[in-house]
Parts: structure tokens; sequence; C-alpha cells
């Protein structure tokens, strides 16, 4: 079975999207099979992988695919009636060297999803814990209809506590949560540590009414147990001092803040979920990975649809008449980062 692996942070700008992606195609270069499910209805993960209007053409409805080609033309008729829907999946415009990497893309109507799913009605009450699964359907669907067997899924989600956030975490083996050098960040991991409880206390008294009906399901039994993997401190700023790369001092200091309070607040509450144990012993307080901010390089790599690990073989998109070209200490960052989601997903693969 795959692992299923949420990237999340209730705090918006950490980078979610261009961590989910590279980590993707890091994966994939290690001969792995991965889908990405865009459940963001923001769909910035989608316009990544795909190109914009790529993605804009995948929206449009016609008498071929009345729901479009996107998320919502498996979701909308399992939840209007009741009947499992499409499921599509697309190659990226930039494919891994190795593995396969495929995207379910995502919808700007998750946002009207989110609003029908009822936490009271479908998940406490036990009635409706199928409808929060959605994402484990989905992939359960590509596997059938791509005849592939996915080692990771990756789920991409929005910057808060709604329905979707809880629906991927039901169906998530792990997730990870970036954090950037800024106030907030320390207090948001903070948030976590106290909402996912209570995540959890919702499904276990919903999976125990349904069981009681039930017995003999097994997909509903072994969900709603997502586990800490780690954080990833992104967007930082270093300076070189006696040949040795540093964060410079107040990216540094958040560094600390919030590994202060990944350990006094985020774990201690995690360790209150009695149902299993969220955070595994190979979790550490440090960052299990550090991307530097990489500036204009980012956006770039957005822009042309071409992952970090790749992006030195095209030119900058500010180029004028095919000249120019990035320079060498760019070129050395692009790839360190290359390297450090290397790390992250060989965490993964050692780990999860």
């Amino acid at each position: 079975m795959a692992t299923t692996i949420s990237v999340f942070n209730n705090k918006g700008g950490v980078g979610k999207t261009s961590i989910i992606w590279n980590l993707a195609v890091s994966l994939a270069d290690k001969d792995h099979n991965v889908l990405l499910v865009d459940f963001d209805p923001q769909c910035n993960l989608s316009i990544a992988c795909l190109g914009d209007q790529e993605f804009s053409e995948l929206l449009e409805s016609n008498d071929d695919h009345p729901f479009g080609e996107t998320v919502k033309a498996f979701a909308l008729p399992y939840i209007q009636q009741n009947r499992m829907g499409d499921v599509f999946t697309f190659s990226p415009k930039t494919e891994p060297q190795k593995g396969t990497l495929h995207i379910v893309p995502g919808d700007f109507w998750l946002n009207t999803f989110s609003d029908v799913l009822n936490v009271g009605t479908d998940v406490i009450s036990g009635s409706g814990l199928y409808r929060f699964i959605l994402p484990e359907l989905i992939a359960q669907q590509a596997e059938k209809n791509n005849e592939i067997e996915y080692d990771y899924v990756l789920i991409d989600l929005p910057p808060s506590f709604n329905t979707l956030v809880r629906s991927a975490l039901y169906c998530s083996d792990y997730f990870l949560v970036p954090c950037t050098p800024d106030l907030f960040s320390a207090y948001c991991v903070g948030l976590i540590g106290e909402m996912l409880p209570s995540f959890i206390r919702d499904w276990e008294q919903g999976k125990e009414r349904y069981l009681e009906g039930n017995p003999r399901d097994n997909t509903i039994s072994q969900k709603g147990m997502p586990k800490f993997g780690g954080w990833v401190f992104n967007g930082f700023d270093t300076r070189r001092r006696d040949g040795i790369k540093r964060e410079v001092g107040a990216d540094a200091e958040h560094h600390r803040s919030i590994s202060r309070s990944i350990e006094n607040e985020m774990i201690p509450q995690l360790n209150r979920i009695r149902a299993y144990n969220a955070v595994p012993d190979f979790v550490e307080f440090e960052p299990v990975a550090g991307i530097e901010d990489l500036n204009v390089m980012a956006p770039d790599s957005i822009i042309q649809n071409v992952p970090i690990r790749y992006l030195s073989e095209f030119r900058p998109t500010n180029a004028l008449r095919g000249r120019g070209q990035w320079a060498t200490n760019q070129i050395d960052l692009m790839n360190e980062m290359a390297d450090e989601y290397d790390k992250l997903a060989q965490h993964i693969v050692d780990n999860f």
C-alpha cells in the first residue's frame, strides 16, 4: 500500500506547494511511483506542475467531461449522487528522470466541497466517514486506472484547519510541517499540536459507532492515524563566514524558536493522543530539511513549470532574445537545494 503524506501548516506563505512538488520529484527520481493530489482550492500545485493554460482547460465542462477533469470529477458525483466519479491523472510538464509522477488536479470548487462536509453529521456520528477519506478513494481509483502501485501519495492542502485538512489528515500516514523564519511559525506549530488531538477524538467517536455496524470494514479501521513526520525550515537566508554557511542572525533565532515550540508545545500535545503513537521515535526537534530562500528562482520555477533540480537547464524567464543565463552562484544554490530535497526524500524512504 502507498504511504500517504500531507504537507500541512495552518499558516499561509510557508512554501507548501513548492516543497511538495520538489519533494515528489526527488522521490520519483529515486525510482518511486508518486501521486500528487491537489486538495487546495488555490490550485497552485496544479498550475506549477501542468501550466496555467493547461490547467484552465481541465476546469472546463463538456459533454465528455461534465465535471471537468479535476478532483471535482470524482468528488461531486460521490457527494451528490452517491456514486464513484472519474479520476483523471496527468504527468507534469517536466517529468522526472526515473520513476513515475502523476497529479490529480485541484479545483476551485473545493471551497464549496469543504462547506458540504460536516464534522458533526459525517464524522462524530459515524454516518459519513467515507466522505472524509476522499483523497484515499481517489488514490485507489488512480491506481486502478493507471494499472500502477504508487509508493507515495502526497496531498497539498490549504492553510487552515477546515474540513479539507481534516479529510487529508484522516487519510494520511504522516504529515510534514513547513515553517518559515517569522514571528508566527512557532505559534502555529503549537496550534497544530492543540488541534490534532481534537480531530482524532472526533474520528475515534465516529469510527467506534461506524464499526459497531460494520465490523469487517478494514478501510475505516486503518484511517485517522496521522503521525508527525518532522518539520521543514523554508525560506531562510544564509551568509558564508570562514567558508561555512550559517543562517543569518534573525533567521537563526526563528529557527531556535520553532524548535523550542516543537519540543515544548507541539510534541507534548500530540503525545496526548491515546489511540495511536502520533510521534514516532525517529522524530527530532530539529528540521528534517532546510530550504533556503531561492529569491527569483522560486517564482521562475513555477512560471516555467520546472522543478528546482532541473531549472538550471532552462534560461531565466527574464532572458531577452535568447540572451541571459543563471549566475554561477544561483546554479550552485539550485543544486544545493536539490540535494536537500533528496535528503528529505531519503528521510521519508528510510522512516515512513
